[in-house]
């Protein structure tokens, strides 16, 4: 039996008397009962988990941020050796130059006797011209009209290209020389048309600044039949460049581009680079011209 001294007022038993009923209470309700586990080392087990995933979380998805930007670095951008290739968007060559692109099968042509090809040229400067004329022609297969065809190199001058579609072969120039001495007088003749030979010419400056000269011409009649096409020349950088685009004398078909598709190649900033790079890295003899009047 318990005796309870009253200390407060009222006849009740005091806050410190409360607090005894309340522990012998519970003392009495939990007698036989197993002891309580330790909480301490379950909460600190937890917390550690809990730490070790947060990091695992953390370092994951790092490593996910930078699996993606390793991808996405080293994806290349292919460019096709058909009509896939064509229209594409300038972001896929105006760095244009250094992503890599499908490689397009040269046209071999045996040269003429006492005539050079790019086969005798020392390795280094054969591997450059082979890798120049890859992007040249890619670059044409983007700017210039379907009906061109594909483009492909040809093996015998770092100049020459082809194109072609169901048949008829259509050549391409594109010829960045480096420009001769000032004592040494341009052997173009003045820009003069010719209507009864079928010879046009018109100057222009472009927009860029560029002042150019294109050439139309009709010619090698066969069967009723004459055959067109059109040269652009102009002067960039130290360079002489020349465009050029003929028909098929055997298929007697006139090359399917006009002169004002060449103009607009001729201020394309994809071929501009192209230019350039051959005016840093001349891979052509110096125009050839003619002293005196």
């Amino acid at each position: 039996m318990h005796v309870f001294t009253d200390t407060s007022p009222g006849g009740e038993p005091g806050r410190e008397d409360q607090e005894t009923l309340i522990r012998v209470a519970m003392e009495r309700a939990t007698e036989g009962a197993p002891p309580l586990p330790d909480l301490v080392p379950v909460a600190l087990v937890q917390g550690r988990r809990r730490r070790v995933r947060a990091r695992a979380a953390i370092g994951g998805a790092t490593i996910a941020v930078a699996a993606i930007g390793v991808f996405a670095t080293t994806l290349p951008v292919w460019g096709g050796d058909a009509a896939a290739t064509r229209n594409v968007s300038a972001a896929s060559s105006a760095g244009a130059t250094a992503v890599p692109r499908a490689v397009r099968t040269p046209v071999h042509i045996e040269p003429s006797p006492g005539e050079s090809s790019m086969a005798d040229l020392p390795a280094a400067e054969r591997a450059w011209q082979e890798e120049f004329q890859q992007r040249a022609a890619a670059v044409f297969d983007e700017l210039l009209p379907d009906a061109f065809g594909t483009v492909h190199p040809v093996d015998l001058a770092v100049s020459r290209y082809q194109g072609g579609k169901d048949g008829p072969v259509f050549p391409l120039m594109f010829s960045v020389r480096p420009q001769a001495g000032p004592e040494a007088t341009p052997a173009d003749p003045p820009c003069t048309s010719i209507p009864e030979k079928h010879l046009r010419c018109r100057e222009a400056t472009l927009p860029n600044g560029i002042t150019i000269r294109a050439v139309t011409a009709s010619g090698n009649e066969k069967e009723g039949k004459t055959i067109t096409g059109t040269t652009l020349t102009f002067e960039r950088g130290r360079s002489s460049v020349k465009l050029s685009v003929g028909g098929d004398d055997h298929a007697m078909v006139s090359a399917p581009v006009t002169t004002d598709q060449l103009l607009a190649i001729a201020q394309d900033a994809r071929f501009l680079e192209l230019v350039d790079d051959a005016d840093a890295h001349p891979m052509e003899p110096k125009k050839d011209m003619v002293r005196g009047g």
